[in-house]
C-alpha cells in the first residue's frame, strides 16, 4: 500500500514536532543552570565540578552557558551570592529577646541543624578550607562577620573573666569539623549520621552552654548572698570571710 503524498507531509511533520525541543524561557534556563550546579556540586565538591558537567546535567549547550557568564569562577561568584544567605537567614531566625543561656545554645543547636540538613552549605565550608580565592575569602569573612555580632549578643551576659568568643569559635569549628568528617569515619565513637549521635552533641552543647554562663550566675548569686549578709547585720569583714569560705 502506498502512501499518499499528504500522508507522508503529515507523518514529517509529526517526526519534526517529536524531534524539535520545547523552547524555554530565560528563566527556566536559569533555573535549570543554578539547579544542575546544586546537583554536581553536592556529588563532586566545589573544587571539581566542571562546566561540561552543569551544561550536561541543565540540558544546555555550552554556548548557552557562556553567553552568561565568561567562566565557571564568574558563575560561582553570582551563584554563591545567591545561595550563601543561609547565616543571614540563621542570624534572622535567632530570638532577639533571648541574651542568656538559652538563646545561646539555640543559637548553636541551629547552626548544627542547618549544616546537618544542607551538604551544599557543607560543600561551601569545604571549599574554603580547600582553596583561597576571592569568592571563598569573601564568604568566610562575611560568615565571621555574622557570627561575631550572633556571639559577642549572647555573650555579654557571660562573666568578664570568661573569654566567649574564643570558646564559642572552639565549639564552632568542633561542629564544623564533624560535619565535613561524618562520611568518613566516627569521631571519638560518635556517628553524627545517626540520631543518637547528633543527640549527644546537642546535649552537650547545651552542657557547655551552661557551663559558660555558670560564671555569670555564681558571681551573682554572690552578690546577692553579700547583700543579704549585710542586710542582717554582718559587718564587711564578716562578709568577706563567709564568701571565701563558700566560693574560694
Amino acid at each position: 500500500m502506498f502512501l499518499t503524498t499528504k500522508k507522508l507531509k503529515d507523518m514529517e511533520a509529526i517526526n519534526e514536532k517529536k524531534l524539535r525541543k520545547p523552547r524555554r524561557s530565560k528563566a527556566d534556563i536559569e533555573a535549570a543552570i543554578q539547579k544542575a550546579a546544586i546537583t554536581q556540586i553536592k556529588k563532586k565538591g566545589f573544587a571539581r565540578v566542571l562546566v561540561t558537567d552543569i551544561v550536561k546535567r541543565a540540558k544546555i549547550e555550552p554556548i548557552v552557558f557562556y553567553n552568561r557568564f565568561k567562566n565557571l569562577d564568574e558563575f560561582y561568584d553570582e551563584f554563591v551570592k545567591r545561595y550563601d544567605y543561609w547565616i543571614s537567614d540563621l542570624t534572622r531566625s535567632f530570638n532577639p529577646s533571648i541574651d542568656s543561656e538559652k538563646g545561646y545554645v539555640d543559637a548553636i543547636h541551629t547552626l548544627l541543624d542547618a549544616l546537618l540538613g544542607d551538604s551544599l552549605m557543607a560543600e561551601l565550608l569545604r571549599w574554603e578550607i580547600a582553596e583561597g580565592t576571592t569568592i571563598t575569602e569573601r564568604t568566610a569573612k562575611l560568615r565571621e562577620i555574622d557570627f561575631n555580632a550572633i556571639i559577642s549578643r549572647y555573650g555579654q551576659a557571660c562573666h568578664n573573666d570568661v573569654d566567649g568568643l574564643a570558646i564559642s569559635a572552639l565549639i564552632i569549628a568542633g561542629i564544623y569539623f564533624m560535619v565535613l568528617h561524618k562520611d568518613r569515619s566516627t569521631f571519638a565513637g560518635i556517628d553524627l549520621n545517626s540520631t543518637e549521635g547528633k543527640q549527644r552533641i546537642k546535649t552537650s552543647i547545651k552542657q557547655l552552654g551552661n557551663m559558660l554562663y555558670d560564671f555569670k550566675k555564681n558571681e551573682d548569686k554572690r552578690n546577692r548572698l553579700a547583700a543579704c549578709l549585710k542586710r542582717e547585720g554582718l559587718d564587711s569583714a564578716a562578709i568577706e570571710r563567709c564568701l571565701a569560705e563558700v566560693y574560694e
